[in-house]
C-alpha cells in the first residue's frame, strides 16, 4: 500500500513538472524572430524592398490593387473605393467621390495585406515583445510572441516546422472589445523573399464577415509617385501608382 502511495506521489510530481514546462516559452524572442526572418529570405532581402504593387482578389469580390511604399504607406484601389494611408492618417474615397477619414485602427489590415513581412522588425514595432507559452493550431505546434498594447495585446503565431508567421490575433489595436485575427498561408517566393499569397481576416465582432484575400501578382521595387498616398483635397485623385 505504501509503495502505491509513493508511486502516486511521484506521478503527481512529474505531472506537475510537465504542466509547468508546457506553460513556459521554449524559445526566446530573438530565436523565433531570427528563424522567421531566415525563413522568409533574410532581413537584408526584406529591407531591400522599397515599394510593392500587389494585385489580388477577394473571395467572391472585386479585383484589388495595393501600392506600398516603405516604411508604411499604402494605397488600395478597387472598383468601389480607394483607401489610402500616408503613414500618419488614413482616408477613404468613395465611388461617389466623397472623401472621409479612415476609422482608427482600420489601417492595420491594410498594412498587413500590403506588407505582410513587416514582422521581421517586430521588436521595433512595439516597446515590449515577450515569448509566450507554445500553442497548437490545427494540430501544428506554434511558437508564440506577445506584444502588449495600451488595452490588450497582439499575439503572433509562428509554425515551428517552417518558422513562418501563420496567424496574428490582436485586441486593442483596432478595438478594445473585439478581436481581429489574420491568417497567412500559401507562401510563395518573389524576388528572393517569401510572401503569403492567401490572407484571411476575421473578427469576433458580431455581424462582421471574414475577408479572404488571394494574391495573383506581386511586383517589387517599382517606381511610385509619393503623392499617391496623400489624402485628396478634392474629388480628383490619381487612380494608379506607377509613373
Amino acid at each position: 500500500m505504501r509503495n502505491n502511495f509513493v508511486c502516486a506521489a511521484i506521478f503527481l510530481v512529474n505531472l506537475a513538472a510537465m504542466q509547468a514546462a508546457n506553460t513556459r516559452p521554449s524559445r526566446s524572442v530573438d530565436q523565433i524572430l531570427h528563424d522567421y526572418a531566415t525563413a522568409v529570405g533574410g532581413e537584408a532581402a526584406v529591407d531591400k524592398i522599397e515599394t510593392r504593387e500587389t494585385v489580388a482578389a477577394e473571395h467572391h469580390g472585386p479585383k484589388l490593387t495595393f501600392y506600398w511604399q516603405k516604411p508604411n504607406k499604402v494605397l488600395l484601389i478597387s472598383k468601389k473605393e480607394t483607401v489610402g494611408y500616408d503613414g500618419n492618417r488614413g482616408w477613404l474615397l468613395s465611388k461617389k467621390k466623397r472623401v472621409t477619414r479612415l476609422p482608427k485602427g482600420e489601417q492595420q489590415p491594410l498594412e498587413m495585406d500590403a506588407n505582410p513581412v513587416a514582422y521581421v522588425h517586430l521588436k521595433s514595432m512595439y516597446s515590449e515583445v515577450e515569448a509566450a507559452p507554445p500553442e497548437e493550431i490545427d494540430g501544428k505546434p506554434m511558437d508564440v510572441l506577445a506584444a502588449p498594447n495600451s488595452v490588450g495585446a497582439c499575439k503572433y503565431y509562428f509554425e515551428r516546422s517552417t518558422h513562418l508567421l501563420t496567424r496574428i490575433e490582436e485586441l486593442g489595436e483596432t478595438s478594445a472589445y473585439y478581436k481581429h485575427i489574420a491568417e497567412f498561408s500559401n507562401y510563395t517566393e518573389v524576388d528572393g523573399i517569401k510572401l503569403p499569397f492567401r490572407i484571411v481576416h476575421s473578427w469576433t465582432e458580431p455581424g462582421r464577415r471574414a475577408e479572404e484575400l488571394r494574391i495573383e501578382k506581386v511586383e517589387q521595387n517599382i517606381p511610385l509617385e509619393a503623392t499617391i498616398f496623400n489624402r485628396p483635397n478634392s474629388a480628383a485623385v490619381v487612380m494608379g501608382g506607377k509613373r
